[in-house]
C-alpha cells in the first residue's frame, strides 16, 4: 500500500523543534569542520568568550544540556588548549572554566566562518530574521521553564537586529569603510581583529 505524505497538521512544536535543532547542527558541524570544531564545542566558546568564566554547572543551567554532555565537551575543550580551569572565588568547592588565548583566537576564527554563513541563512529566510529571532525567543523561555533551565544570559534581540554571529555584543557604533570593496577573505580577517578588540577591551585575557 503507497503511503500518503503528510500535511504536517498532525505534527507538534516539539516536533518542529527536534527537526531544526538536528538542522541547525549539521549546519554548523559542517560549517565549523575545517577548523576542527563542532557546533556545540563553539558554542560553548562563544558562551565562555562573552560570559565566562562560568562552572560547568552554570554552563549546563544556561544551554539545558545535560553535566555529562557539559563534562564531555569541556574535556575535548581543555584538551585541545582552547581552555583551562581555574578557581573560583566564591566557590572553593567548584572551578571556572575560561578560554584560554588561543580558545579565544579559535574563537574569533570560527565567528569568521559563520559570518560568511549568515548572509546566506538570511537571504533563505526572505531578508530581515528578527522576526524569526523574537519567535524563538518566545520559544526559548517557555521551553526553560518547563526544563528548569537558567534564564539565558542574554536578553531578546532588540527590533530589527539578527545578524551576530554569536562574539558581538550586538550594540555599539555601525563602522563605514569608503574605499575597495573588501574580499570574503579580508572581511573574515577584519571580524575576528574586531572580536580580539572586544574580548581585549570587554574581559580579562585568558591564560
Amino acid at each position: 500500500m503507497k503511503r500518503t505524505r503528510s500535511t504536517g497538521a498532525a505534527s507538534t512544536v516539539l516536533f518542529d523543534v527536534w527537526l531544526i535543532t538536528h538542522l541547525t547542527g549539521r549546519l554548523l558541524d559542517d560549517a565549523l569542520r575545517p577548523l576542527g570544531l563542532t557546533g556545540d564545542e563553539f558554542g560553548l566558546y562563544s558562551l565562555l568568550y562573552q560570559y565566562g568564566p562560568a562552572t560547568p554547572t552554570q554552563v549546563s543551567r544556561w544551554t539545558g544540556m545535560a553535566p555529562t554532555t557539559v563534562s564531555s565537551v569541556i574535556r575535548r575543550t581543555v584538551a585541545r588548549g582552547h581552555a583551562e580551569h581555574t578557581a573560583n572565588p566564591d566557590d572553593a568547592r567548584s572551578r571556572l572554566l575560561r578560554l584560554t588565548t588561543a580558545g579565544a583566537a579559535a574563537t574569533g576564527q570560527a565567528a569568521g566562518v559563520l559570518g560568511d554563513l549568515l548572509p546566506r541563512l538570511h537571504r533563505a529566510l526572505g531578508g530581515e530574521p528578527a522576526a524569526v529571532r523574537a519567535g524563538l525567543a518566545t520559544l526559548d523561555e517557555a521551553l526553560r521553564q518547563l526544563v528548569g533551565a537558567a534564564p539565558r544570559p542574554y536578553g531578546p534581540p532588540p527590533a530589527g537586529t539578527g545578524t551576530g554571529t554569536g562574539t558581538g555584543t550586538g550594540t555599539g557604533t555601525v563602522l563605514s569603510y569608503p574605499g575597495t570593496p573588501l574580499s570574503p577573505a579580508q572581511c573574515a580577517e577584519v571580524r575576528r581583529f574586531i572580536d580580539w578588540i572586544r574580548y581585549r577591551d570587554g574581559a580579562a585575557a585568558p591564560g
